[in-house]
């Protein structure tokens, strides 16, 4: 071998080991870079609030039976109430999405609704913004077997979930 070849080697050799030393920082990088996602999204995920009470209610509002299985074919009346801190919003009212996922019920002018969507102002007091939610069956026709999920969301988070299985 001669110099020349010796310093050729030497350069690639050095060039290889330089990249490797890159390429295992990127993958260090990238492994915590990852895991700050993870956690990042672990702590937005976690519900805001706590649910108060659930349960079957009266046409009074008032709780009749601690329970989240509600029994089908039954003109009932049934949700939760929830306190979520919100120490941020000075108001006496804050505005949250209320939302309900259910099994396709039939419409009395026909089409099927699976659930909604909407905005809903919340009572605050001292920093705590306190709501309950539910749903009315009227008739039996109006409540299907399956998972009822409610959920109060404040932008991308959670604030409360809480669900009831028809049976």
């Amino acid at each position: 071998m001669t110099v020349r070849t010796l310093r050729i080697a030497a350069s690639v050799l050095g060039l290889l080991v330089t990249g490797l030393v890159f390429l295992g920082l990127f993958v260090v990088s990238s492994a915590f870079s990852q895991q700050s996602e993870t956690s990042r999204q672990s702590e937005t995920a976690r519900p805001l609030g706590k649910v108060s009470e659930y349960g079957i209610y009266s046409e009074k509002n008032e709780l009749l039976q601690k329970t989240t299985a509600i029994p089908d074919g039954a003109a009932v009346r049934f949700g939760f109430c929830f306190e979520a801190d919100i120490q941020f919003f000075d108001d006496d009212s804050y505005m949250m999405v209320e939302a309900l996922e259910h099994p396709p019920v039939a419409g009395k002018q026909g089409g099927e609704n699976a659930g909604y969507s909407v905005p809903r102002l919340f009572k605050v007091r001292d920093g705590i913004a306190y709501g309950c939610s539910g749903y009315r069956a009227r008739d039996a026709a109006d409540l299907r077997p399956g998972v009822w999920k409610f959920t109060i969301t404040d932008g991308p988070d959670d604030v409360v979930v809480q669900e009831f299985t028809v049976q």
